[in-house]
């Protein structure tokens, strides 16, 4: 093989070790920001042509990050204190 197959091939094995080797914890948490993030976007638009209704919906929208942040923060760091835990287990078979 070449040098450059031998760093493809390389390059993939790392890959690959890291994929499979990711913390669920993690992938469940940045998953639940990611649909979080989702979910304002799409819910919370205003494309009203006055300004207050535009700014009531942002002001809502960021809210509703923040509070969802905060559900995805508390799974999180209840997985991290018991894994096997129930509500654990819920989060991680959902994301």
């Amino acid at each position: 093989m070449k040098a450059g197959a031998w760093v493809v091939v390389i390059a993939a094995v790392g890959v690959a070790i890291w994929w499979f080797t990711r913390d669920p914890v993690e992938v469940a948490y940045q998953k639940c920001l990611a649909a979080v993030e989702l979910k304002m976007e799409r819910e919370m638009r205003s494309d009203s042509d006055n300004a207050a209704e535009r700014a009531m919906a942002d002001a809502f929208k960021d809210m509703g990050k923040a509070m969802g942040a905060a559900v995805c923060e508390a799974m999180k760091e209840t997985c991290t204190k018991d894994r096997d835990g129930p509500l654990c287990k819920a989060a991680l078979a959902q994301f």
